[in-house]
């Protein structure tokens, strides 16, 4: 579980660099989509890393997996009827967020937010613009001008509250909190890992990966700070 942590980490990181090059092409509808994935790669990261996952077997049944000991690796496996939905994950990552409380209060606000209105703000913000017709793709009818104005004012974040936001701001700025946080925790591990070439390789890939992705300085030095400590 602990390498699926990494590697939803790592699908996260990717997807959030990636945004911004998705926003040059034209497409921030993609943008969109790509910025819920990198959340929704962290919640189950998080998850991961708290010992719980759901296993969808290749043409198979599905199984629940939760650690019941935090002294001993015993696990509670138990079969499920359906498969995991994205709410699922969701109050899955919110229930563990608050049970960990950690590092403070003001954290835990801000990624597992208490509101209804903002707990499943970016997956409803991902399903209007995917699915519904006439959300969503607006950029592909506006002038080059005009979109990067609308574009602009759109992911406008000057720190107001979060229901002030737009959705591809909110979205944008939940990813960021996310990401700081995953990279928190992961650094913390750092030195627990038996192995630690492993450990130093994972962390020289993601410095690659903020090189050969960010778009601009801006996402570079997010980028650097998320793998600073790892050095």
């Amino acid at each position: 579980m602990l390498c699926e942590a990494d590697a939803f980490f790592d699908r996260a990181l990717a997807l959030y660099l990636l945004r911004s090059h998705l926003r040059e092409l034209q497409a921030s509808t993609w943008a969109g989509v790509a910025t819920y994935y990198a959340n929704y790669f962290l919640a189950l990261s998080f998850i991961r890393l708290h010992m719980r996952s759901v296993t969808h077997l290749p043409s198979g049944p599905i199984f629940e997996l939760t650690r019941t000991d935090d002294h001993a690796p015993y696990f509670k496996i138990q079969r499920r009827s359906e498969r995991q939905s994205h709410a699922d994950v969701w109050r899955a990552y919110y229930a563990v967020v608050t049970e960990m409380a950690w590092p403070d209060r003001a954290t835990v606000t801000d990624i597992a937010p208490t509101l209804p209105s903002l707990r499943f703000r970016e997956q409803l913000y991902r399903e209007r613009i995917n699915y519904r017709p006439g959300e969503g793709f607006e950029e592909i009818y506006l002038t080059r001008t005009r979109y990067l104005k609308s574009l602009k004012v759109a992911l406008m974040d000057d720190g107001r509250a979060p229901l002030t936001l737009s959705d591809p701001a909110y979205t944008d700025r939940m990813a960021a909190y996310r990401l700081k946080h995953m990279a928190t925790l992961l650094h913390r591990l750092s030195d627990s890992r038996i192995d630690t070439d492993i450990e130093a390789s994972s962390w020289h890939l993601r410095r690659d990966m903020v090189e050969r992705y960010a778009r601009d300085q801006a996402d570079r030095r997010f980028g650097g700070s998320l793998i600073a400590d790892a050095a």
